[in-house]
């Protein structure tokens, strides 16, 4: 009866087809021997009990540390007597020698590494570890015991034989080795760290990564046109011995007006983990995050914030709007087109925009599904400049200005530098310097018990030629806070005012080429002052939760204001949810001006895994109603990789709508599609986005865009299943590519067998790395090929053979160990061979089967194919 749970147990973990089957079969055997045989002694030879043993078992579930053990084969009956057990009175036992392995200190991986494997004089079996291996990991090694012998710094020792209360433990299925060491014997460092030592750089390797999105439009009105137009915005890169070269550009095409190519950027960069910085070289754009953006052609050296722990790294926009119909968005910065999609009616938000690297506005166009065209600006300012004590930020920018209405090609200089001072200050300062013009900025930041509070100061000159000079300067105050008591967050809230000579370097190379050509210097809408703030507010757990969000601006030539606003409340109720938002936009000087609100309700319909979702809302103008909508939207797939939708909208005039869309992630490409119909007009729009990596082992498709991936590789596991995004599976090759990692932090990349063939084993199922920003790194995920047999194996005599008898090939090779009921698990690319038993060091303790597939054998619904054989 023991013999058949055994078995049914082994069979049960085989089809896991996880990391470590073999493995796994003879842990089933050590377990059983371990729950029945034991007579328990003496913890340890000295009588006491390791901590960091103990850690490690409470980790692995397994409570506390085990007595030694020793076994009484009286128990076992026939020929599983004479085998000799006391190898396992350890655990699980291993042989000595050098094992490639995963590293985690205290669960945190310390990166992969081929560690040497000792025995002791009692014949236990440890890593052994050096004093450089120790300090990589993170030891303080000034304070550890000194092993007898030990001669010098490469002499090894095992971790409890240097430190109290330290201790190891080998994984032969996930080739994994933990230690435990106390933290009385780890240095100090910040939360998050990762040592540079394991940052990597990547293989060499290119990509492309692209959107598309099109767009027909056809007015049905008397007088009506037909519009089609595209875009497609690229983002290329290329790396090569630890350098990467990037290009971004789109391409706009609208019928009529033909194509447009845009030029943002084409550089190459290299990170320099000793300065903790990013060097750059080409045309690319400063960051903006003390003075306004120039687009530059030349070298910068910039510091990496990326490269800091979690907890010493101290704002990117967000667009949210309300779409009428499946309109196109479209977001420009500094004039240049960053962004173009198409979304559903109702409200959208786009917190996904891809970095480029530059400040300023965004100015967001909304292109509704009839031709009607909005648009709005989304501020965009730093948040108060504050940095930890001891922590530094700088950036010098040399080379060219780009900027395409020019007729020349200035030079420019630009440094900035930050440094935390303490807890509670941080000063700045920087400086700008062009043809005929220098600026100068410095400022503080200082933490108060309301909030933290940056202030400066920029004082500017400049020669306009004939026009003279002008000098001028330009005063900043932003405030961040979050008030827990009232779950208030003040995300930003920035005033800043400029004296009418105050000049940036974008303004006075635009003032002075308005010279040159005998325009006027002083251009309409120069900007005296704004103020910008973003809040938003938690009511409670049932209460919901508030935003707003909005900005002024004034002119030094005209009276009045600009002014944009957002205020938005969301809520659920058990499974409704609901919510109300205003957009408002306002000129005093024209005396234009918008509000729209927009009221939705949302519902599951049902109680299934994956129910359909009922939405409703309802528009409204200063006005009054302005129009209404009903839809219903589901997801399906294995992954849930495909959204569809149905929508129906009244509109005021009394034009009824109707629209369909879906969305669908293969492995290879992301694809959208949607057609809104009415009787006034007709729209049909399509979209595409992804990558495409190119490597050694050929070209690999993506359905997503990144810049830091990882490249898995694992030969013949064509279908499993990547968690690390949703819908990523191996393709056919055995490529798949992880888009989106984060740079410089330790990334665990986990593939799910399930899916895949039940001819292919994972030898591992979970892999760790850090790499570079911009890397493209490498996991090779090794994996075993053939039909896995569990074969039932006899003597001549037909008795079962010892439980715990060694399993090898003709070559010698273990594969593993008899199982209960003489029970043997083997993977094999072979339909036939032979295989090897021993159970001792005599003659008559050994022999030999062989096993042949036919084509009958069939395989079970666990992948495994039943075999009997006779050893002789």
């Amino acid at each position: 009866m023991i013999g058949n749970r055994l078995a049914l147990a082994v069979q049960q973990a085989l089809t896991q087809r996880a990391s470590g089957a073999a493995a796994a079969a003879s842990g089933w055997c050590v377990l059983l021997l371990a729950a029945l045989l034991p007579q328990q002694v003496a913890a340890s030879a000295s009588g006491t009990v390791n901590l960091g043993e103990q850690a490690l078992l409470v980790r692995a579930g397994v409570g506390k540390a085990p007595a030694r053990a020793r076994f009484n084969a009286d128990m076992l009956s026939g020929q599983s007597q004479q085998v000799n057990l006391a190898a396992f009175a350890d655990g699980n036992p291993m042989t000595t020698g050098s094992y490639r392995v995963d590293v985690y200190v205290n669960g945190d991986w310390k990166g992969r590494r081929d560690l040497d494997f000792k025995a002791d004089a009692q014949g236990r079996v440890d890593a052994c570890l050096s004093l450089v291996l120790l300090e990589e990991l993170g030891v303080d090694t000034s304070q550890l015991n000194a092993p007898q012998a030990e001669g010098s710094a490469d002499a090894c020792a095992p971790a409890h034989a240097r430190m109290t209360d330290a201790f190891g433990t080998y994984d032969s299925g996930s080739l994994r080795y933990d230690l435990s060491i106390p933290q009385a014997y780890l240095r100090r460092e910040a939360r998050g760290y990762v040592n540079p030592a394991l940052w990597d750089r990547g293989i060499n390797a290119g990509f492309i990564g692209y959107t598309f999105n099109a767009v027909d439009n056809e007015n049905r009105l008397p007088g009506g046109s037909r519009n089609r137009n595209a875009y497609l915005g690229m983002n290329a890169g290329l790396n090569l011995g630890g350098w990467q070269l990037r290009h971004d550009s789109s391409l706009a095409w609208s019928e009529g007006e033909g194509r447009r190519w845009q030029n943002i950027a084409t550089y190459a960069q290299r990170a320099l983990p000793k300065v903790g910085g990013m060097l750059t070289l080409g045309d690319a754009y400063t960051s903006g995050e003390l003075f306004d953006s120039i687009a530059y052609r030349g070298a910068s050296l910039v510091s990496d914030d990326r490269m800091l722990p979690d907890s010493l790294r101290g704002y990117a926009p967000v667009v949210r709007g309300i779409a009428e119909t499946n309109a196109k968005v479209e977001i420009h910065q500094n004039g240049q087109l960053i962004y173009s999609m198409t979304v559903s009616p109702g409200n959208f938000v786009i917190d996904d925009l891809y970095p480029t690297g530059y400040g300023g506005d965004l100015e967001v166009s909304v292109v509704e599904a009839d031709g009607r065209k909005r648009m709005f600006k989304v501020p965009y300012g730093s948040v108060a400049q504050m940095l930890r004590a001891g922590v530094s930020r700088y950036a010098v920018t040399a080379g060219q200005v780009r900027n395409t209405q020019l007729r020349d090609d200035p030079w420019m200089l630009q440094g900035t530098y930050q440094r935390g001072m303490g807890n509670r200050l941080t000063l700045y300062t920087g400086s700008v310097l062009g043809q005929d013009y220098a600026s100068v900025l410095y400022g503080a930041g200082v933490a108060t018990p309301i909030g933290a509070v940056a202030a400066d100061i920029t004082h500017a000159r400049a020669t306009l030629q004939q026009a003279g000079k002008r000098q001028g300067s330009s005063a900043r105050v932003s405030y961040s806070n979050l008030i827990a008591q009232t779950g208030t967050n003040f995300t930003l809230a920035a005033y800043r005012y400029s004296t009418s000579g105050f000049l940036s370097l974008n303004d006075a190379l635009r003032a002075r080429e308005a010279v040159s050509i005998g325009l006027d210097p002083n251009w309409s809408g120069r900007r005296r002052s704004q103020f910008q703030v973003t809040v938003n507010q938690s009511l409670g757990d049932a209460g919901g939760a508030l935003y707003v969000s909005g900005s002024v601006r004034d002119f030094h030539d005209r009276p009045g204001t600009s002014s944009e606003y957002q205020v938005g409340y969301n809520n659920n109720w058990r499974a409704l949810s609901y919510g109300l938002s205003a957009v408002r936009t306002e000129d005093t000087t024209s005396g234009a001006s918008d509000t729209q609100y927009l009221l939705s309700v949302s519902v599951p319909l049902g109680r299934r895994a994956r129910p359909l979702s009922f939405t409703a809302d309802v528009g409204a103008r200063d006005h009054g109603y302005e129009n209404s909508r009903i839809g219903i939207a589901g997801v399906a797939g294995v992954d849930n990789n495909l959204s569809y939708g149905v929508t129906l909208s009244d509109r005021r005039n009394g034009n009824t709508e109707s629209s369909v869309y879906a969305a669908y992630s293969s492995r290879y490409a992301a694809l959208s599609g949607s057609y809104n119909h009415s009787s006034d007009f007709r729209q049909a729009s399509l979209g595409a986005s992804g990558s495409v990596v190119v490597h050694a082992g050929g070209i690999t498709l993506a359905p997503q865009r990144g810049d830091t991936m990882v490249l898995i590789q694992a030969p013949g596991a064509r279908d499993a299943r990547v968690t690390n995004a949703a819908g990523l599976r191996v393709d056919g090759r055995g490529y798949a590519v992880v888009p989106y990692v984060m740079p410089y932090r330790m990334s665990t990349i986990t593939l799910d067998p399930s899916g895949m063939s039940q001819d292919v084993e994972l030898q591992t199922s979970s892999q760790s790395v850090a790499p570079f920003a911009g890397a493209i790194s490498r996991l090779q995920f090794d994996t075993r090929k053939g039909r896995a047999l569990l074969i039932q194996v006899r003597s001549t005599d037909g008795k079962v053979l010892p439980l715990g008898a060694q399993v090898a090939d003709a070559q010698g090779q273990v594969l593993g160990m008899v199982g209960q009921g003489g029970k043997v698990y083997v993977r094999t690319e072979h339909d036939a061979g032979e295989l090897q038993i021993q159970w001792g060091t005599q003659a008559q303790q050994r022999c030999s089967f062989d096993y042949q597939i036919n084509g009958q054998d069939v395989a079970s619904s666990a992948g495994l194919i039943n075999l009997e054989a006779t050893c002789r």
